[in-house]
């Protein structure tokens, strides 16, 4: 996202409250398609419900679902 310059961070270290954009998705191609899938594209707006020990509950393309945090460190947003 251009208004972002560059930074980046794990969707695993975003707050309760905060809406971000996927920036990519890290990992092995079977994962990055599994997150994909689930909607974590480049450019999806991802808002934070709750956050709790990594563990995230979250909205994207309005449905609402829940990571782990291995997951959602794999996720990078901004």
């Amino acid at each position: 996202m251009t208004e972002h310059a560059g930074f980046s961070m794990p969707l695993s270290m975003c707050k309760a409250g905060e809406t971000v954009h996927v920036v990519r998705v890290k990992g092995a191609e079977s994962m990055k398609r599994h997150l994909g899938n689930l909607g974590f594209v480049e450019g999806a707006e991802v808002h934070v419900v709750n956050q709790t020990a990594g563990d995230i509950i979250l909205t994207v393309k309005g449905a609402r679902l829940g990571l782990d945090a291995k997951s959602a460190m794999r996720v990078m947003v901004a």
